[in-house]
Formats: structure tokens, sequence, C-alpha cells
């Protein structure tokens, strides 16, 4: 399946409806939302309605934490049942034919606010990828939060800046950090073939 990861959208909807229309471009069956859809809330309904528009799915990212989890009365009251309903379908997790979707480091909690804002750097040495290795079994796990491209495996990190297609082979495992939707970058992972495809410059 070819699925489009829209990561730190940040309700960024010129940017967002771009993503989506190139992820379509290039195949995209489904999508998946790795955090942090929410911003300010000024635009977060058009955001959503482009989201739901595609039928994406995801987990929730830092900046959505008060809407996805236990949302309080003024929440409730301030934003409409549209996002209310998208929001709260946002998971801690997610699990997509064998791959693992998450907006931080698979060591951290995504219930606890805390560990949804903890940023000591990217996880760029074989120590700091071993914590997420050795957290949870997936074979392939992406994340968002960074704002960067990254991709590592028990051995170290790969060299690459989103600037080329990258074929996850059976022979590894992988920690792959998607850039930023407000920053104008999305991808293509085919979790068939392997085959992951950037999209926008560095």
């Amino acid at each position: 399946m070819k699925l489009g990861l829209l990561a730190d959208i940040h309700e960024q909807t010129q940017h967002l409806r771009k993503a989506i229309d190139l992820l379509q471009l290039h195949g995209a069956e489904r999508f998946v939302v790795l955090g942090d859809v929410f911003e300010m809330g000024k635009k977060i309904e058009e955001t959503v309605r482009l989201l739901q528009q595609v039928e994406a799915v995801g987990v929730w990212g830092n900046h959505d934490f008060g809407l996805c989890f236990n949302p309080s009365e003024e929440a409730r009251q301030r934003y409409n049942a549209a996002v209310l309903d998208f929001m709260g379908s946002l998971r801690p997790r997610l699990e997509i034919d064998g791959c693992l979707f998450t907006h931080v480091e698979p060591w951290l909690d995504p219930h606890k606010v805390e560990d949804l804002w903890y940023f000591d750097g990217p996880p760029d040495s074989p120590e700091k990828l071993a914590r997420s290795f050795s957290a949870l079994p997936h074979r392939v796990m992406f994340i968002g939060h960074m704002h960067r491209w990254l991709i590592g495996t028990p051995g170290g990190l790969i060299p690459w800046e989103g600037d080329r297609q990258l074929c996850l082979d059976c022979a590894n495992r992988y920690l792959v950090v998607i850039h930023a939707v407000c920053d104008g970058r999305c991808a293509v992972f085919d979790t068939e073939s392997g085959q992951l495809t950037p999209f926008g410059e560095g």
C-alpha cells in the first residue's frame, strides 16, 4: 500500500493542499498524519476538512494533545463537531502494514504531555537510536516532530537529507523522521516495495 505521510501540518492549509495533491499524483492510497495538525486554532476547521476529504488517519502530536486526549469544556465549546471528531480520532500510536507511526521517538510515552514535548536533539547516534529500537519491535518506525529528514538503523544514521528516494529493505530496521508539511515537505512510503519517496527541497 502506498501511504502519503503528512507530519507537522500546523494549520498551514496552503502547504497541506499542495502536499495532498502531490501525494495523490504519486499514487498515495491512504494518508497518515504524524501529529501536530494544530497550531493556534485559526485554520483548524479548514485543515481538518482537507484531511477528512482524504479520510486521513493518524497520531496526535504535542500541539494536538489538548484536543485529542480528554478535551476541556472550553475546547468543546470553541471548536465544531468536525474538528473534535477528527482530532478525537487521532491515536497515540498507529500501526499499518507492520509499520509504526508516532509523533515522537517510540521510547517516549505519547500519553504524557512532557514526553510529547521532549526534545534533546535528533536521534543521531547509535545510543539514541537504540532507545527506540529496543522500545518497540517494528521493523520500520515513522515519526515527525523534528521538522527535518532523518533515517537511522541500529548501526547509526544513513546519510540522507530527503534528497533522494530510498529503499527500506528487509535486511534492516529503520527509524524515519518525516519533514514538516508546514515547511513544504511530505513523503510517500510503499509498504510492499519499501520505497520511500520524499518531496520538497532539503
